[in-house]
């Protein structure tokens, strides 16, 4: 919701600007929030928005798609007396208003002589590149699907459009040297060699299988491939009337609910546990659900039906053990003789995704399969840092943003020791 220049300041009148503000603190970029709130109650809404750009990278962004249920409003104080502050949405009304007068430039950032470079232009890669920036490095970016990442090639159009992402991505643009290309083992032993310090920020971008008989069939797609061409064709994407997303977490629903938006009759998701321990942002389940998503809890996929194409999906009910995972949630179990159908024209499977790019070899990693780094975001590598996805999982392009910067001052102390 944009709130109107009225609603901003009778919002912002609200605000208790607390001593060492709790929502700052909770931010993971820690924007000033106090700072920026009391710009807006006092009319400088432009400062505001110069206060937010200042800390972080995608500040119309997370504007708009920051989960600030889990961050900033979850800590207000306000909540004490009646309801939390706004936050987000004075943020975003900044940066909105901001982009419809022109956004202003940063000015020039002074050069230290130094070289870095960023392989991967998602939320950490460019965080990292904007502070490096910002530090004074003549920074050099890598992707080869351009600039934006997750925001660009997944997030469905109705929770962000492109012009939302086009004005953070416009500005960080000119402060950094962009090349869209792909890096193989080759092109990174390259760049490490042309650079005095590299971060990766290169995701995740590779879709784990389901390992069911069926799963090659046509009309099964991998969440990620589902949610970029929707993306791309818009209303003329056709998956059919009918939709079954197998998974439990945030990107299953954002399937759930671009399924819906396309004109989808029937969108049911399935998973293996109970509600509770769906890893999701209640407000994206609870949309979900307005929309009309059907929710199969308790049940496991076990054959998708078909000869050439998709026509249903075979699942089995699951309870809840005493075991738990190393998640800490409880193991689902199957139950005998509890097999039923959904039909189905697509299948959407959305249960996680793992590092693609082919260079992560040369890293040392963690059980899961991520990127292992140390508290400064090192890799096992000298002078390689790693942020985002690839060293933890799913994450907030928050989260992500944050540890791009906390990456780029731990590639500036390393710079500094070696001087």
């Amino acid at each position: 919701m944009l709130l109107t220049p009225q609603q901003a300041v009778t919002e912002s009148q609200r605000c208790l600007y607390c001593f060492d503000a709790p929502c700052t603190q909770a931010c993971p970029v820690h924007i000033d929030i106090p700072k920026f709130i009391s710009m807006i109650k006092s009319g400088n809404v432009i400062g505001a928005a110069k206060v937010v750009k200042s800390s972080h990278a995608l500040a119309n962004v997370c504007g708009k798609v920051c989960p600030e249920e889990i961050f900033c409003q979850s800590v207000c104080n306000r909540a004490k007396q009646d309801t939390p502050i706004h936050i987000r949405e004075l943020h975003f009304f900044a940066t909105q208003h901001e982009a419809k007068n022109g956004f202003a430039s940063l000015r020039e950032f002074p050069k230290n002589g130094k070289k870095a470079a960023v392989i991967g232009a998602g939320p950490s890669g460019l965080g990292c590149a904007f502070e490096l920036s910002k530090l004074g490095y003549d920074v050099h970016v890598y992707d080869a699907k351009g600039l934006g990442g997750v925001p660009k090639n997944s997030i469905p159009a109705f929770r962000l459009s492109e012009e939302e992402l086009g004005s953070d991505v416009d500005l960080l643009a000119r402060h950094f040297h962009f090349h869209e290309t792909s890096v193989d083992s080759e092109a990174f032993a390259r760049i490490r060699q042309q650079h005095e310090a590299t971060f990766i920020g290169v995701g995740l971008g590779l879709d784990k299988r389901l390992g069911i008989t069926g799963e090659d069939l046509k009309g099964v797609y991998p969440v990620l491939e589902f949610l970029e061409r929707a993306k791309e064709n818009g209303s003329r994407s056709n998956f059919g009337s009918r939709v079954v997303i197998v998974g439990g977490g945030n990107v299953s629903l954002d399937a759930a609910a671009t399924a819906k938006h396309l004109g989808a009759k029937e969108v049911t998701l399935v998973y293996r546990r109970s509600e509770m321990e769906m890893k999701v942002w209640k407000s994206e389940l609870l949309e979900a659900k307005k929309l009309g998503v059907q929710m199969q809890f308790l049940a496991q996929p076990m054959q998708i039906l078909g000869e050439e194409r998709v026509r249903g999906i075979r699942c089995r009910r699951t309870r809840l053990s005493e075991k738990v995972d190393s998640t800490g949630r409880p193991v689902p179990v199957e139950v005998p003789n509890s097999d039923f159908v959904l039909d189905a024209d697509a299948v959407v499977v959305a249960i996680g995704q793992q590092i693609h790019a082919e260079f992560v070899h040369f890293f040392e990693r963690t059980k899961q399969g991520f990127i292992k780094v140390d508290e400064a975001f090192q890799t096992s590598l000298p002078g390689i840092f790693a942020g985002g996805d690839a060293i933890a999982g799913e994450g907030t392009i928050v989260q992500a943003v944050a540890q791009g910067k906390q990456a780029a001052h731990s590639m500036h102390e390393y710079l500094k020791d070696r001087n």
